[in-house]
């Protein structure tokens, strides 16, 4: 199979998270000509944003814990479907033929070959296939599926070559231990260090940075680079996208 690139569009990027249903359609835009440019064959992911999270959160709906309550289900799987459509609209207009689907049930099979066979397929006909965080029904109820998760899943069934987070921020920071100075930026980051920055969950129905760390620790175990990169610097976004040096962090 062709060398495949992940990525995945973080919900601070594509989105205004202080204002509800707020999409960012010129960043979108601007990503997906530097996607169209590049000529790399890219599966996308994206988050929430100020659509989904915001929902989930008024209904109690979280990745990390089931509920049995359908109260809410249909709301936030509206609000990440509406923002899906936004997303590939803008894609599509920057270049980028796009073939959006919902991630359970693929994810779900334990065909793990026929999943790797249909992405391939999509990607051979010069198709984006996007997919994007979810509620998901389970036999124990009802829990988010979230984008990072997703990524994981994913990278163990194509094996990318690279997996590149885009987030609102230049990459991954840690603050200078015993003094009162701005934290400052890994260019490189190993799988061990990471298990030992202490970060929150913030406000992320999802698990925030906390688990973008984990899930970037067990895809770069499989051998894939992993790149943290700001969506908000399209050169550079491209650059890691290339596989090229970019500013940003690197998971060893």
């Amino acid at each position: 199979m062709a060398p495949v690139t992940l990525a995945k569009l973080g919900g601070s990027v594509i989105t205004d998270k202080k204002k509800p249903f707020s999409f960012r359609e010129d960043v979108v835009s601007a990503l997906g000509e530097e996607i169209a440019a590049s000529h790399e064959r890219v599966v996308l992911v994206h988050g929430g944003g100020s659509f989904g999270h915001p929902v989930a959160k008024e209904y109690g709906l979280t990745s990390g814990a089931y509920t049995r309550v359908g109260r809410g289900v249909s709301r936030t799987r509206d609000a990440m479907y509406e923002l899906n459509q936004l997303v590939c609209r803008a894609l599509i207009k920057s270049g980028v033929e796009t073939y959006p689907f919902a991630p359970f049930d693929l994810l779900a099979s334990s065909r793990k070959e026929h999943a790797r066979s249909w992405l391939t397929k999509l990607l051979s006909s010069g198709l984006c296939p996007v997919t994007f965080g979810d509620v998901s029904s389970y036999p124990r109820g009802f829990r988010i599926l979230s984008g990072d998760t997703i990524m994981h899943e994913l990278a163990k069934i194509l094996r990318p070559l690279r997996c590149v987070f885009a987030i609102d921020v230049d990459g991954v920071y840690r603050g200078r231990e015993g003094k009162r100075e701005e934290p400052f930026l890994l260019r490189t980051i190993s799988i061990s260090q990471m298990s030992k920055l202490k970060v929150g969950l913030g406000d992320d129905a999802t698990g925030g940075i906390r688990l973008k760390l984990e899930v970037a620790a067990r895809i770069a175990s499989l051998g894939t680079r992993v790149s943290f990169v700001s969506g908000l610097r399209r050169a550079e976004f491209a650059k890691a996208l290339r596989g090229l040096d970019f500013y940003g962090t690197v998971v060893k």
